[in-house]
């Protein structure tokens, strides 16, 4: 049993170092995710510091640390997409995004069904949990290269749709593992209808009635805006899980309209704006957010060293170590052939446009979507051989090939 003592050093310095490493990543553009991911590997299945085995206090955890995890991260997410600011780009980057991670996500899928033996779902879990790049880390890559506007915007929507994708397709198969249905129409549509459709009524219904509470009692809550959000995230989520609706879903949707009507100006410009009347809470909105982003931080830093006390060194042989690092390169040239998409986003410099594209292409790195699946089996009681395990070298490898790859393609002085 470890100390209470040890324990808040242990926390108070894994929150410091996530600060530090993603500090660095400005100046040397490596992912905090690299030294997080190793410092749970070093301390868990290396040195034995911490029992990680079946029957531990880790191995309980996980399904609560898994949902902890969805319901900040989704509900960040829901509030990154900006209505506006996509009006302008969705056309193509939708093209781009769902193009790209479709062929990924299926081609990661075919290899590994023939590679590990998985069934057919299982394999298109794998793809898809890691078939795009990862809101963590794109927002600070956007923020220290100089590119077009529109093609940040193009970029950061990609990350945004994808990271939604690796979460919530794995999770839908996973539901088709657990009922142990055959997949058919029908039952495809049924599963869409009660399960999809039900948790995306949930989550704007909650939303409505939270916007609706937070401007009507304005003067109760100031200074307890976030705090009172996610107590009200967390029930949304609990809710939705009690009624077999999809919690991921439903925090998304959340989020998506609790900032997109939120935002409005508080004073209705006519009678009939009922958004602006009704819902809106206006700059309020930006403390949730700031708020927000520091416990995703808390989050995230936590989570990527979890899933390092997850890996099980054991597993790792030859073949599976080559296997994740071919389909970690793999998924360059397939992000290379789709870029022409994205050229109205682009300089019109030839020379900045070749940056550019290189930029994209080696916008690989997985995040903590893929890494929040790794645990989804595990909590559902599902085996699925080498799965933890190749996830976790694939976020490991493609943030090894994405920082090394943006840090020799950008040239600063070609946008001076």
């Amino acid at each position: 049993m470890i100390s209470v003592g040890i324990l808040f050093i242990a926390v108070a310095a894994i929150a410091f170092l996530g600060f530090i490493v993603n500090a660095l990543f400005v100046k040397l553009k490596f992912t905090d995710v690299l030294p997080l991911m190793l410092i749970g590997l070093l301390i868990g299945p290396v040195l034995r510091l911490i029992n990680v085995g079946p029957q531990s206090i880790v191995a309980e955890l996980t399904p609560y640390v898994t949902a902890t995890a969805i319901a900040f991260v989704l509900f960040d997410i829901g509030m990154s997409i900006k209505f506006k600011q996509l009006k302008k780009v969705v056309g193509r980057s939708s093209a781009f995004t769902f193009i790209t991670q479709a062929v990924i996500g299926i081609a990661l899928a075919i290899i590994s069904f023939y590679a590990f033996k998985w069934s057919l779902i299982e394999a298109f879990i794998f793809g898809f949990a890691v078939s795009g790049p990862s809101t963590i880390i794109v927002p600070v890559l956007i923020g220290v290269i100089r590119v077009p506007n529109k093609l940040k915007v193009s970029l950061m929507y990609e990350s945004v749709i994808t990271d939604i994708a690796q979460l919530i397709v794995p999770i839908l198969l996973l539901g088709f593992l657990v009922n142990a249905k055959i997949v058919t129409a029908s039952y495809i549509g049924s599963f869409v209808f009660t399960v999809i459709v039900g948790s995306i009524v949930l989550g704007g219904i909650s939303a409505l009635f939270w916007l609706y509470v937070l401007r009507r009692f304005e003067d109760y809550s100031k200074g307890y805006r976030w705090i009172l959000t996610i107590t009200m995230i967390i029930a949304t989520y609990g809710i939705a899980s009690q009624l077999g609706l999809n919690g991921a879903i439903t925090v998304f949707v959340f989020g998506l309209l609790f900032y997109n009507l939120g935002v409005h100006e508080k004073k209705a410009i006519t009678s009939k704006d009922v958004i602006a009347k009704y819902f809106a809470i206006g700059s309020d909105v930006n403390q949730v957010i700031d708020y927000q982003k520091e416990m995703v931080f808390f989050v995230s830093t936590f989570f990527f060293v979890y899933i390092g006390l997850l890996f099980s060194v054991q597993q790792v042989n030859g073949f599976t170590f080559g296997m994740a690092v071919v389909l970690s390169l793999l998924i360059i040239p397939f992000r290379m052939i789709f870029t022409p998409l994205l050229g109205n986003f682009m300089s019109q410099s030839r020379e900045k446009k070749s940056i550019e594209r290189r930029l994209i292409s080696f916008d690989v790195a997985r995040g903590l979507s893929p890494a929040i699946v790794a645990t989804l089996p595990l909590t559902l009681g599902i085996n699925i051989p080498y799965f933890v395990d190749m996830v976790f070298m694939i976020i490991l490898f493609t943030n090894i090939i994405s920082s090394i790859g943006i840090a020799t393609t950008y040239k600063p002085k070609a946008y001076l």
